[in-house]
């Protein structure tokens, strides 16, 4: 399996990150799918095909499930949610995934205390829309503060991304999403 390049050697959560000024166009990534609001697949082999080696895992966040499956029913009674409500959670988190990085190049990182999850997925942290001054966003606090997401507690990285979890809004988007009224297909 093809290793992923360490792009930044200390990790920095927040919106406004500072990616060191050696990194160059290509050494960035391309987004090449969204499967939900923390998983995605880059273009680490830079040939623009989907590999299963390229399967990314944002770490340090949970979102919600996009179809039916035990994880879904633990959050909706970990949250108090419908099954609709849950599912459109999930939806939302995807629907912000793609918007946010979809065919667009991003820096990716590792930064949990392993490179691969149980499901060899790569955790890593994505940092993206770089300004002039390399200043990132960094996805996974900008997934929590819209409320799409809740941090993955067993995570390395749980007791910095707290302080962008929100709640209040995670209840807020799971109004929004009853009213989708989304329709589960088999």
């Amino acid at each position: 399996m093809k290793k992923l390049l360490i792009i930044i050697s200390a990790l920095f959560i927040g919106s406004n990150t500072v990616i060191p000024s050696n990194i160059t166009p290509n050494e960035q990534y391309k987004v090449l799918k969204v499967i939900d609001g923390d998983t995605v697949y880059i273009d680490s082999n830079r040939n623009n095909t989907i590999e299963k080696d390229e399967r990314v895992r944002l770490n340090g966040i949970d979102a919600f499930e996009t179809r039916i499956s035990p994880k879904l029913e633990w959050q909706k009674r970990n949250y108090n949610l419908t099954t609709q409500e849950a599912l459109g959670l999930g939806y939302l988190g995807q629907k912000f995934a793609q918007k946010e990085l979809l065919n667009k190049y991003v820096f990716a990182e590792y930064s949990a205390d392993t490179q691969f999850d149980p499901n060899n997925r790569h955790l890593m942290s994505i940092y993206y829309n770089c300004n002039k001054q390399n200043k990132c966003k960094n996805y996974e606090a900008e997934i929590l503060k819209k409320g799409l997401a809740t941090v993955f507690m067993k995570s390395n990285l749980a007791k910095d991304l707290g302080q962008y979890e929100n709640k209040r809004k995670i209840y807020k988007n799971a109004i929004k999403a009853r009213k989708l009224k989304l329709k589960l297909i088999n």
